[in-house]
């Protein structure tokens, strides 16, 4: 995947390396501020933008394509990777993996907290033990199927 050029962003605002899929054209708002929000939390490190996807993670894959990690149960990384829905306007929560306490609930906050008001976040799977409960008291804008 080939980097684009770096003015969509506020670099100033963080470090973390992003890579933008050649397949997007114009990156879509919505996906602009989270990816500025996400970009803000410390140990976000790489971000990756498909057409329908999105990773963000402290850490990413070895080999010659990199990914950012976003593993449930994984024991160092901390990150989450999204199923972006444009047409419907939602954003769903495909994996989620802290190994630092605190920082799942910062990285919902940050994909959470600029959605417009037609756009949902939404979590089709809930294997959290009650993690996700805690965010829907927070947060209006989330739909846990």
């Amino acid at each position: 995947m080939k980097s684009k050029p770096m003015e969509d962003f506020e670099m100033a605002e963080h470090k973390a390396k992003i890579t933008i899929s050649r397949k997007i054209k114009r990156l879509h708002p919505v996906v602009k501020n989270i990816v500025n929000n996400l970009a803000t939390i410390e140990p976000i490190r790489f971000i990756k933008i498909s057409p329908d996807f999105l990773q963000a993670s402290s850490e990413e894959t070895k080999g010659r394509i990199k990914t950012p990690i976003t593993k449930p149960g994984h024991p160092t990384a901390i990150g989450v990777a999204l199923i972006l829905d444009l047409d419907y306007k939602d954003i769903q929560f495909f994996e989620m993996n802290s190994a630092t306490k605190g920082y799942g609930g910062k990285m919902v906050e940050a994909v959470l907290k600029d959605l417009p008001k037609a756009w949902n976040g939404v979590v089709v799977m809930d294997w959290s033990d009650g993690f996700w409960d805690k965010m829907k008291i927070k947060h209006n804008n989330l739909v846990i199927f």
